[in-house]
């Protein structure tokens, strides 16, 4: 397991490497670039959020080991949003004095595309590493601001759990992001396992591979047109448990096992695993599973309480009536498509049931419900879809399958 024969992966003769005068430049000012950041990071007026990004890592315990604590600073500084939508690196390179140069200040901003990633170590590169992302099944070519003695213990073959940033525009030149964790060849049964959960339950690790992001939303789209074609609609309201009874029924049609996944020493999802409800959906009076062309398949319990409002007449909307939909609105789990879709099925109710739950008699929802959603909703507010369906990468289904039967029962 690891070794780099019969790679089935990208072809590295599609990268653009860096000369070495190139590399050996970019290492010295990403180098100086990133200890000046890190100074930025650290005065006062950032004090009160550095301290909660590092009380958000702690874990059980109240522990925070060294690794999680240089993480969190790293995620801190490059990719949290501050109250105007920025980030503090985007800050620092906005407003240096004296203003950083254009090739500075552009290497600063692309520090904001992190990649995080389980990476097998395909070769070794000039004072660097060539590293195959199993998440996304694209090549990194990859340096470290330390230099090349702390790559050393990372051999071909071998895997890194770690966060990359590019390093330049021009060439295929990536840099380590804080900590890297290394592990070797006997521990590529776990590791993968752990990538293949991250991937079913991200689909957003995918995003850079245009290729397995379209293949997988022209999977969706597929599936969804057959839930229409069986439900005859891609919204169903009823008990949890019809509802249940429904999705095994689609599931069997649209999963059936194949002899080669039940023959691979993998346990294999059925149609039930698919359909499972949490308890807080089985305890619900109603649940709705909508399967949209954008957002994928959700479910939300107690629908039918939630869409009530939309259906009597304004001077039934009483507070109760409305407990359910305002508890939908304060949700941070509910997504803004959901009330999008309520107004556009009941465009001559929805202006007096949002005016009557918000409290503002003027509101209407063409005017006034996308500022509404964004207030409510901040956590969706740059949210980019992706897809429900993924298409497992190629080398880590083949790593997957080589691990064989050893990760039974950790599926």
């Amino acid at each position: 397991m690891g070794s780099s024969k019969g790679w089935s992966g990208p072809d590295p003769a599609q990268l653009r490497l860096p000369p070495a005068d190139v590399v050996e430049h970019t290492i010295e000012v990403c180098g100086r670039l990133k200890e000046e950041l890190v100074d930025y990071a650290q005065k006062p007026r950032f004090s009160k959020q550095f301290k909660a990004a590092l009380a958000e890592a702690v874990g059980p315990g109240g522990v925070l080991d060294s690794s999680t604590a240089i993480t969190a600073i790293d995620r801190f500084i490059l990719q949290k949003k501050q109250f105007d939508g920025t980030t503090i690196v985007r800050r620092f390179a906005d407003q240096r004095r004296p203003a950083f140069g254009e090739e500075e200040k552009a290497t600063l901003l692309r520090w904001q595309e992190v990649v995080e990633g389980c990476f097998e170590v395909r070769e070794r590169l000039d004072g660097g590493l060539l590293l195959h992302n199993l998440l996304d099944d694209l090549l990194y070519p990859t340096w470290a601001t330390a230099g090349a003695d702390v790559l050393k213990p990372m051999k071909p073959g071998s895997f890194v759990v770690a966060r990359v940033v590019p390093a330049r525009a021009d060439f295929d030149m990536w840099l380590f992001s804080g900590p890297q964790a290394s592990y070797g060849q006997q521990d590529g049964p776990v590791l993968v396992q752990a990538a293949v959960e991250t991937f079913l339950t991200d689909p957003r690790v995918m995003r850079r591979n245009t290729e397995l992001m379209a293949m997988a939303w022209q999977r969706q789209a597929e599936e969804r047109a057959a839930f229409i074609d069986f439900a005859g609609t891609d919204l169903v309201v009823d008990t949890p448990r019809n509802v249940q009874t429904l999705l095994v029924e689609f599931y069997k049609l649209r999963q059936p096992i194949p002899s080669a996944a039940a023959s691979s020493g993998h346990p294999v999802p059925g149609p039930e695993d698919f359909a499972a409800f949490p308890d807080e959906i089985l305890a619900s009076d109603s649940v709705a599973v909508v399967y949209d062309d954008a957002e994928g398949i959700h479910y939300f319990n107690d629908f039918a309480a939630a869409a009530e409002p939309f259906t009597v007449p304004a001077e039934q909307l009483t507070p109760a009536r409305l407990t359910t939909l305002r508890g939908y609105l304060n949700s941070d789990s509910i997504p803004p498509f959901l009330f999008r879709r309520l107004a556009a099925e009941h465009p001559d109710n929805v202006d007096q049931v949002f005016a009557k739950l918000l409290g503002k008699n003027g509101f209407r929802w063409d005017r006034d419900g996308e500022a509404m959603l964004a207030r409510k909703k901040p956590t969706f507010l740059h949210h980019e879809p992706t897809p429900s369906i993924t298409v497992l990468p190629t080398r880590l289904a083949e790593l997957r399958k080589a691990a064989g039967p050893r990760e039974r029962g950790r599926q």
